[in-house]
């Protein structure tokens, strides 16, 4: 036997690779037919992570009982009005490694999206109630300059076209807004983002939570929705608008069942349990309903960073197979403090990204990832005699950046070796048949995909996520700390910063624009003392660029200049727009 271990860990096994993968897929699903895709996964891990909140909110002692900042309260003629809110993101490190469960950090922004619900009986009963849609944007210079209104847009929807008032699915959902005009489909995240809410608590069959799912059949049959939204966050610049957006109309809708008095005293740890859910909710909505492949990163971060006083990073451990489980009993997320001798800082490319749809790049840089961790673990359970199911582990999970380019016993050249840099759609499916990703993303058999790559990435990304964070919290606890101290901490974040930045452009989610704000980084300060490390945020491919610093009027003077040099190589009218990170001395405002 250990000869044949010997052989084993020498050669690739892929007809044994493919096969073993197979056997553990078998043994995990025994006899009943197995409907293996993300969506299913995440709808298991969604009720296992309920579980965990709502075991959570009994041992909590609450003294009161609203679940939002107690800003809502009624419209003029006494009906139940909901509010809600949520924060923009800028997404320091992390980024789309989350998708592969990842550690990320993430930090809220001054700007924030506001929504407000309120739900009335049709006048037309057989025709249905209409979901009213209004959404105004603001841009708010952060120079200064006094605020404007930007657009306000209305959108009115049939609710029985779009909704399935029976169980909420999303597919009836998603083909609507599908079939919608271009301008009027980015009412999916609003609706959406309700939707999916509306199916936990009507799929809750709880005793105490009779009279709520009877509340969201009538809701889905018989009311008209009115939703009004507000937002200064900027759209499609990677500081997670669509999320923000989402997470802003989710809580007013779950105020609104409070003002309303629809959730009883029996009733009120599940929902509380079903609030804290909101943002895999969103993540679902965002998923299924508009067909953004995104993880749930964006909708903690806008969630969780208003929670907390400004200038706390949000670290988020995105390895959802994990954080599902009951063994786990540490919270998913964390706060970290953002020394006060630093600023974090975004800058607007003027290049919008989007991620919807499978034929964007980031679809494709994700295809190839979980190509690469479908590899990876066929080979771990070829050489091994394991049984690991690839879509019930994270890539982060069970392989470190430190194997993947040293190895381990039985691998020394590394497990990178053991990946194709690049395979045809037709190979890969030949051989594995899936890559555990559908149907959020779908392998082409016509195209051809890196894996080696991306895999890369996201294995290092968390690498430097976690030594990011490390050291955050050994940051010197005296204030302020010695400029030595700054210079040396600094400039070792700025350089996992600027890795990151270079590691997307690997993996072909870059852009020149991107680039260029980057290497102005470098060019205004090239010795690093007022300015640390810039990266390229979110899903990549244009958007923001995110800047670390130091809190003086002389780092704010080198980030104006990096502005003025773009406007001047790029012959813009204007400096391109400035995105502050919350501060801890924002609290004092």
């Amino acid at each position: 036997m250990a000869r044949e271990r010997e052989r084993m860990s020498t050669i690739n096994p892929s007809h044994l690779v493919a096969r073993t993968t197979r056997d553990a897929e078998s043994r995990v699903m025994g006899k009943k037919k197995y409907s293996g895709d993300a969506r299913t996964r995440r709808d298991a891990r969604t009720r296992a992570m309920f579980a965990k909140k709502l075991a959570r909110e009994c041992e909590r002692h609450h003294h009161d009982t609203d679940v939002d900042d107690g800003r809502a309260r009624a419209t003029d003629d006494g009906r139940a009005l909901g509010r809600g809110f949520a924060s923009g993101r800028l997404d320091v490190m992390g980024g789309i490694a989350d998708y592969s469960g990842a550690v990320v950090c993430q930090l809220g922004t001054r700007r924030e999206t506001r929504a407000s619900v309120r739900f009335d009986e049709t006048a037309e009963v057989e025709r249905g109630g209409t979901i009213r849609i209004a959404s105004t944007m603001r841009d708010e210079d952060e120079d200064g300059g006094a605020a404007k209104t930007i657009e306000t847009v209305h959108v009115d929807v049939l609710a029985r076209e779009a909704i399935d008032a029976v169980t909420f699915a999303p597919e009836k959902t998603r083909m609507y807004f599908a079939g919608r005009r271009a301008s009027e489909r980015w009412a999916a995240y609003v609706v959406g983002a309700m939707t999916e809410f509306f199916r936990a608590l009507e799929a809750d069959e709880d005793g105490s939570m009779v009279e709520v799912r009877r509340w969201v059949r009538r809701t889905a049959r018989a009311r008209d929705w009115t939703i009004e939204i507000e937002s200064n966050v900027p759209r499609g610049k990677g500081t997670a608008s669509s999320a923000a957006v989402e997470i802003a109309v989710a809580r007013a809708t779950s105020d609104y069942l409070m003002r309303a008095g629809l959730i009883s005293t029996a009733a009120m740890k599940r929902f509380r349990a079903h609030v804290a859910m909101i943002p895999l909710y969103c993540q679902a909505a965002e998923n299924d309903v508009v067909g953004a492949p995104c993880g749930f990163m964006d909708q903690y971060a806008c969630f969780h960073s208003t929670e907390q006083p400004p200038g706390r990073f949000v670290a988020i451990d995105c390895d959802f197979a994990k954080m599902s489980t009951p063994e786990r009993e540490e919270e998913e997320y964390s706060f970290v403090d953002l020394p006060k001798e630093l600023r974090v800082w975004a800058i607007d490319s003027g290049v919008r990204h989007a991620n919807a749809g499978g034929e964007s790049d980031y679809s494709r840089v994700r295809c190839g990832t979980f190509m690469g961790k479908k590899v990876l673990v066929n080979e771990l359970n070829a050489r091994y005699y394991r049984t690991l199911v690839p879509g019930e582990v994270s890539l982060c999970g069970f392989l470190s950046a430190h194997a993947w380019d040293h190895g381990s016993a039985g691998v020394p050249i590394g497990w990178s070796q053991l990946v194709e840099e690049e395979l045809s759609g037709a190979s890969f499916l030949a051989r594995f048949i899936r890559h555990d990703d559908e149907p959020d993303t779908s392998v082409d058999p016509e195209r051809t995909y890196a894996l080696r790559a991306p895999v890369h990435h996201a294995l290092h990304e968390h690498a430097r996520v976690q030594e990011f964070l490390h050291l955050l919290r050994s940051w010197p606890k005296t204030s302020p700390a010695d400029d030595e101290t700054v210079l040396s901490l600094g400039r070792r974040l700025g350089d996992l910063m600027f890795a990151s930045h270079d590691s997307y452009t690997s993996v072909g989610l870059g852009a020149d624009a991107t680039d260029a704000l980057v290497d102005l980084v470098r060019e205004v300060d090239p010795d690093r003392r007022l300015l640390f490390g810039a990266k390229i945020s979110g899903g990549g491919c244009g958007g923001a660029v995110v800047l670390l610093g130091r809190d003086t009027p002389d780092a704010i003077d080198a980030v104006d200049a990096v502005r003025r040099r773009y406007a001047a190589k790029y012959s813009l009218e204007r400096v391109p727009t400035l995105l502050a990170g919350a501060h801890p001395s924002d609290a004092s405002e």
